[in-house]
């Protein structure tokens, strides 16, 4: 791209934001051409309503892409519309983060889709999203690396192993998202191949199911299988998506890469960073693993993606790596932590629900012997949860904590079944709560709640704080807002 040169789109944005539609006109099209190839007046005739819709599609897509044009200059101008023409200036001083995916069937034609992203930004939705040449995007990856601060300096760059990778794969996957994607394949496969094509694959997966299931009863068996598989297939893509994951750090520029299939590649401003997550589950804290995510406008925004800055790093290289990619935001130590009379406020409730859980548990064993193996089967797939939380939350008693060095403060604690670590400047902190039930006023201790900048609401939680402790961090806090007015 040229600057001060209008562009449009790739051509192919001509069918990227309808592809779907198209996709699933097109294929029973061609279905039925194949079997009446020799007959076409006979072929045509009961299509041609699906042949005028599809028409119609890429008429407007035409019409779409031709209307959109792009201009590089001081900043991106988008100029858009047939009837009613919109103007759209974004400063490139002020963007937070570009995003480039080269999805591999895009590849071929050297098309790649394009984001950028301003503090501005609306949550959910990008500030701006089109589908350019890759010349064009890195035309605009280089304007924008070209002003930020220090670009001229120091190279620095962190390459995980390849296990790192692994660990956040595991720290990040979850059977729910991988059970979604199995539906949605096969809701898909239907559409496109025919019901024929699903119910042999739903077949097949029920036989695969069957062989392994072993001792356990069906029903156990097809939770078992749904949770398990989903679970396996959420942490296939995960993998997949950080393969090859890179960070460089140059003055003021983060440039991130990942992937083996679609390849990403970020470029972030590091002073637009508003802080540093650092999480564990209970298995890579007692093995001393973190992984890393940066809360920058637009990293890690569109679905599948994750803003991670450190795939995973163990407790000793921890402050090396940071110092490498983001020196600005490391960790400290805890200047005041929740007193010991809060530990049962601590693990009441996860003990309670052990507790339920187990009482019910032995209440439906005794009623119900005729399906006594599902039984003891779905008793611990819910005792396990419960005596996990349980455990994360006597682990997080010992976490908890808040310190500050310099201008940043460091919040350890945990939500559900994640084990955080945030790392917040003093300037990204836009409001702090503290927060006192009847019993906390009783102990004399209080929760904190701070609220940093981010795209949508963003707060971290810390439980049960000594009052004076509480007091002591907003002393601090306002010492360091004075200072930097």
């Amino acid at each position: 791209m040229v600057r001060e040169k209008e562009v449009l789109q790739h051509p192919l944005a001509v069918v990227d934001a309808f592809s779907r539609y198209i996709l699933l006109l097109l294929l029973p099209l061609l279905r039925s051409f194949m079997l009446f190839w020799s007959d076409f007046s006979t072929w045509i005739s009961g299509v041609w309503l699906d042949v005028l819709v599809l028409l119609v599609i890429l008429g407007f897509g035409v019409a779409r892409w031709w209307s959109v044009r792009v201009r590089l200059g001081e900043g991106l101008i988008v100029r858009s519309g047939l009837l009613i023409v919109r103007r759209r200036v974004i400063p490139l001083r002020k963007l937070s983060s570009i995003a480039v995916e080269r999805v591999w069937y895009l590849r071929p034609f050297k098309a790649v889709r394009f984001r950028a992203e301003t503090d501005a930004g609306l949550e959910g939705a990008p500030e701006l999203r089109l589908l350019l040449r890759d010349r064009d995007a890195e035309a605009v990856e280089k304007a924008f690396s070209d002003l930020l601060p220090g670009g001229k300096g120091m190279v620095r760059r962190y390459e995980p192993r390849g296990r790192y990778v692994g660990i956040l794969s595991f720290l990040t996957s979850d059977s729910l998202s991988g059970v979604l994607f199995a539906a949605a394949v096969i809701s898909q496969s239907g559409k496109i191949l025919g019901e024929e094509a699903e119910d042999r694959l739903l077949n097949s997966l029920t036989r695969l199911m069957q062989m392994v299931a072993f001792w356990l009863p069906p029903a156990a068996a097809l939770i078992a299988g749904v949770i398990l598989g989903g679970w396996l297939i959420d942490f296939t893509l995960n993998l997949i998506r950080h393969l090859r994951f890179q960070a460089v750090r140059q003055g003021d520029e983060i440039f991130v890469r990942c992937g083996a299939v679609t390849v990403r590649r970020y470029t972030l401003s590091a002073r637009h960073i508003n802080y540093l997550y650092l999480r564990q589950s209970l298995f890579t804290a007692v093995f001393g693993f973190y992984s890393g995510s940066a809360g920058v406008t637009g990293y890690g925004k569109n679905k599948g993606e994750q803003a991670v800055i450190l795939p995973a790093v163990g407790r000793e290289d921890l402050r090396r790596s940071l110092s490498l990619i983001l020196p600005e935001l490391r960790p400290c130590g805890k200047k005041m932590r929740p007193p010991l009379r809060t530990l049962w406020r601590m693990v009441w409730p996860p003990l309670l629900t052990a507790a339920v859980a187990g009482i019910l548990w032995r209440a439906a064993y005794r009623r119900l012997p005729a399906v006594e193996e599902l039984t003891i089967f779905l008793g611990a797939m819910v005792m396990l949860p419960a005596v996990w939380w349980l455990l994360i939350r006597f682990y997080g008693f010992f976490h908890t904590g808040v310190g500050w060095q310099g201008d940043a403060f460091t919040f350890r604690a945990t939500r559900g079944y994640r084990i955080f670590t945030v790392v917040v400047p003093a300037d990204k902190i836009v409001r702090v709560q503290v927060v006192r039930n009847i019993f906390q006023r009783q102990s004399r201790c209080a929760d904190l709640k701070v609220f940093v900048r981010a795209e949508g609401r963003r707060s971290f939680l810390i439980r049960n704080l000594d009052m004076d402790d509480a007091r002591r961090f907003l002393e601090a806090l306002e010492r360091r807002s004075k200072a930097a007015d």
